[in-house]
Parts: C-alpha cells; structure tokens; sequence
C-alpha cells in the first residue's frame, strides 16, 4: 500500500485547472453552471507597470 502525501493548494488549483481543460462539453449544463460560478482569475499585472525606474532612481540619489 503506497502513502499519499496530503493534497496542498498549488497542488488543488493545477488539478482544478487540470479538471477544468478536461474534455467539458461546452453546451454541457455543467459546464455553464462553471462558467457562471467559478470565473477565471484575472492575468496578474506586471510590476512594471505600478513602478517606473525614475521613482528607484530618485531613491537612489538622496
């Protein structure tokens, strides 16, 4: 008999993203109640964005 090590939560979203590109039929009443319910998560922003290299700069130079 083999252990098997508890499930951790990257390990449940890889299976739930897993599960979710998994052959769902797409007029499925499943897979619209998923649609409605459980969305997908926004891309997130690039850090980048929120922070300019002029405002490190200006750190620097006080």
């Amino acid at each position: 008999m083999s252990y098997n090590r508890p499930l951790t939560t990257k390990g449940a979203q890889k299976r739930g993203e897993r599960e979710r590109a998994v052959g769902i039929d797409p007029g499925d009443e499943a897979a619209r109640w998923l649609d409605e319910h459980d969305p997908k998560p926004e891309p997130p922003q690039p850090k980048a964005a929120k922070k300019s290299k002029a405002v490190h700069r200006f750190r620097q130079q006080r």
